[in-house]
């Protein structure tokens, strides 16, 4: 018997299904290829993560909340000084910590906040080292809202952190340096004081340093250095070298003024570019230069005076010395005149031998009155008495020893005495000079 022929209906029926197969089968072919070109950019997109998970400069981790490291990358490896991944894997999170409990309260504020960032805190390296890090963090939860794993991304900050707290002490030290400096320190961004030491504040009078804090600096200053001051301040800013010490005035809160010398030098205060001031108090020197100054004046004053009496003895003297002049002409004519002419008639009377002599000594001293010799004698006044100024007469005029005794009515032993007493007076005693030789020679001077 042949196969029964099929109606029409179960014809199209068949196609139908056919169609429907068809169908079926290609879009399941569009799927297996939506399937296959999904599952490429999915390994693409790992690639690139991977690639970029490895290259991270940053420490990359994965791990769970109790700690133990899933995944890392070699950066990680590196920063906690690892001799590779495989040891890293092997240990816990905890271990990274100086102390377990600090890791349990990362979990605990992750748990809370989500995400952490810019967390910092300290770490302890695979070989020991305390390390301070600054880490990112975020948490992946399930559906329930627990804590599955910990995504963290991390940085070692300890050169920067080693390099902040250098800097910190060192601002303190020169904050201390400062603070105790004797003298008074401003510092001021422009005209603004934004810091003062305690000697600024006793030197302006102010009760703390803080109390200067926002004051303008140039009314610390007289008006009359106002200007200087603040073109001083520019220029330094600008061309940040310090300039020489300068004198200035600083007006007090009472009021009163301090001569003070004042040094300025660029500073980074707080971040920003300020000027230092150094002011040291010369007042006492200042008030000792101008009591030298003024014990000058006075001084130039009494040798202006002394110069005008020194002007007007010289003339008082030459006045005198004119006047002694007049005085000695006067007693010399009066001599030659009314004295010497009655001597001469004496001479030519009869005379012993010893009134001869004693005329003789008498024109001579009367012919010398007013002479060099008699000036020479009237400096002897003080040194010689009348009977060795007779002794020294008689012995100019060439008489002996004897002689002098004879007319002197004295022993020669006492004219001896009195030569030695002339010699001695007229500072002859050591010297070879002969004595009647020294008087006459005196006598013609």
């Amino acid at each position: 018997m042949g196969t029964p022929r099929k109606t029409k209906d179960e014809l199209l029926r068949e196609i139908r299904e056919l169609r429907k197969q068809l169908t079926e089968a290609a879009a399941q072919t569009a799927l297996l290829h939506e399937y296959r070109r999904t599952e490429a950019a999915l390994r693409e997109s790992e690639e690139r993560y991977r690639r970029l998970f490895d290259d991270d400069l940053t420490g990359d981790y994965l791990a769970t909340p109790e700690g133990k490291i899933l995944a890392c990358n070699p950066a990680f490896v590196a920063i906690f000084k690892f001799s590779d991944r495989q040891e890293a894997l092997d240990t816990d999170m905890i271990s990274l910590y100086p102390d377990e409990r600090k890791h349990a309260v990362f979990v605990d504020l992750l748990r809370e906040r989500k995400k952490l960032e810019y967390y910092e805190c300290v770490r302890r390296r695979r070989d020991g080292v305390l390390i301070h890090v600054v880490e990112n963090a975020v948490g992946l939860f399930d559906e329930g809202g627990d804590l599955q794993q910990i995504r963290g991304y991390l940085f070692d900050n300890t050169a920067r952190q080693v390099a902040e707290q250098a800097l910190r002490e060192a601002e303190e030290r020169y904050r201390n340096l400062i603070e105790f400096l004797p003298d008074a320190v401003l510092v001021s961004d422009g005209d603004r004081i934004v810091f003062a030491n305690p000697a600024g504040a006793r030197l302006v009078g102010a009760s703390r340093p803080e109390d200067l804090v926002g004051r303008s600096l140039l009314e610390l200053f007289h008006p009359d250095y106002q200007s200087a001051v603040s073109q001083r301040t520019q220029q330094v800013l600008q061309e940040r070298h310090p300039g020489p010490p300068e004198r200035r005035k600083i007006v007090r809160l009472d009021s009163t003024l301090v001569d003070v010398e004042t040094a300025v030098t660029p500073i980074v205060f707080d971040g920003k570019l300020c000027a230092l001031r150094v002011n040291r108090d010369i007042t006492p020197r200042v008030q000792a230069e101008e009591a030298l100054l003024e014990k000058d004046r006075e001084i130039s004053l009494q040798l202006k005076k002394i110069e005008k009496l020194n002007a007007a003895l010289t003339t008082l003297l030459e006045h005198r010395e004119q006047e002694s002049q007049r005085n000695l002409e006067s007693v010399r004519a009066t001599l030659e005149k009314l004295v010497l002419p009655y001597l001469e008639n004496l001479k030519a009377t009869r005379l012993d031998e010893d009134q001869q002599i004693l005329t003789e000594v008498m024109e001579s001293n009367l012919t010398n009155i007013a002479s060099s010799f008699a000036r020479q004698l009237d400096l002897w006044k003080m040194k010689l008495t009348p009977t060795e100024i007779q002794v020294a007469d008689l012995l100019r005029l060439g008489k002996r020893t004897k002689e002098v005794a004879a007319l002197l009515k004295v022993s020669p032993n006492a004219i001896a005495f009195h030569r030695n007493n002339i010699r001695a007076k007229l500072g002859l005693t050591r010297t070879p000079k002969n004595l009647v030789s020294y008087l006459r020679v005196m006598s013609q001077q």
